[in-house]
């Protein structure tokens, strides 16, 4: 298992956030906080989310003291002017990511007790990523720069061979 955590903050559409779960499992990460949604599709988790560690919660105050209570770093993908690049970001340890709704982002007070923000750059025409999108990019990137991926047994795939 990586020692990397994702959270997703009120996510609007509920595919992102079952998207976003079977992502995590495929990156053997430790747990996925869902803050702000009752119901998400587990369709798109594609059975992803009875092999991971899901926490529900209701507000950012309540997520905070939780990443507080066990030592997460918070480090939020966000845009912003005090944002680093990812593909520079050397991350701390214990990471929680957390991925922002896709309309209004990260809510202030995650910003508030964030040790960093980061944003994924654009070379085209818009300016975000779809935001389960986002989180895959920066979970794999951590698993890239923590050469996590070395130590863990990869499933083996069947491929077809006509």
């Amino acid at each position: 298992m990586n020692n990397l955590a994702v959270a997703v903050m009120n996510f609007a559409n509920e595919t992102n956030v079952g998207g976003l779960v079977r992502t995590a499992n495929a990156a053997a990460l430790k747990e996925v906080v869902i803050v702000g949604r009752k119901k998400w599709n587990k369709g798109a988790a594609t059975g992803a989310h009875s092999k991971i560690k899901v926490v529900k919660m209701r507000t950012s105050e309540e997520f905070v003291d939780y990443c507080r209570k066990r030592s997460y770093n918070i480090v939020s993908v966000e845009i912003g002017e005090d944002s680093n690049n990812i593909f520079e970001y050397k991350y701390p340890e214990n990471t929680m990511l957390v991925i922002g709704n896709e309309g209004t982002g990260v809510p202030k007070k995650i910003l508030d007790n964030s040790v960093s923000r980061v944003y994924i750059p654009q070379y085209g025409g818009v300016e975000c990523l779809n935001a389960s999108i986002a989180g895959s990019i920066a979970i794999y990137d951590w698993v890239r720069k923590n050469n996590s991926c070395f130590e863990l047994n990869t499933i083996e795939r069947k491929f077809d061979t006509r």
